[in-house]
């Protein structure tokens, strides 16, 4: 599914749905999950993650990948779906993404984009 519009880049909205088995087809505004929009990866990532209970230890054992490459690809997988983790104050200050590039928790590209989001909010 396209999250997004291929020529403007807006999101999209689900407005029909369509039973292959006899032809049925509702048309309106319908709610999409936020994990429709995922990538199979991502998607892959979200079922290993539950099936080992959340234990990213567990994910370490079965995949060989380090924890806190694990702990860095859920903190994409939050952001990219617009979560924020339980507990997080509503607005990271810089020096805790500082602390969060330093402990690898995340990539320089997403530093920068928190950043200035952060920059952006501050202007409007």
């Amino acid at each position: 599914m396209l999250p997004k519009c291929p020529v403007c880049g807006k999101p999209m909205k689900v407005t029909q749905l369509k039973c292959v088995h006899d032809n049925v087809t509702v048309s309106g505004m319908f709610t999409v999950s936020p994990l429709a929009f995922l990538e199979e990866e991502d998607m892959n990532f979200i079922i290993l993650f539950l099936r080992s209970r959340g234990n990213l230890k567990e994910m370490e054992r079965v995949t060989g990948i380090g924890y806190f490459t694990l702990r860095g690809r859920l903190e994409k997988l939050l952001d990219k779906m617009g979560l924020k983790p339980i507990g997080d104050s509503e607005v990271d200050d810089q020096d805790d993404v500082f602390e969060k590039l330093k402990k690898k928790l995340i990539s320089v590209e997403d530093a920068l984009n928190i950043i200035k989001r952060k920059g952006g909010e501050k202007n409007e």
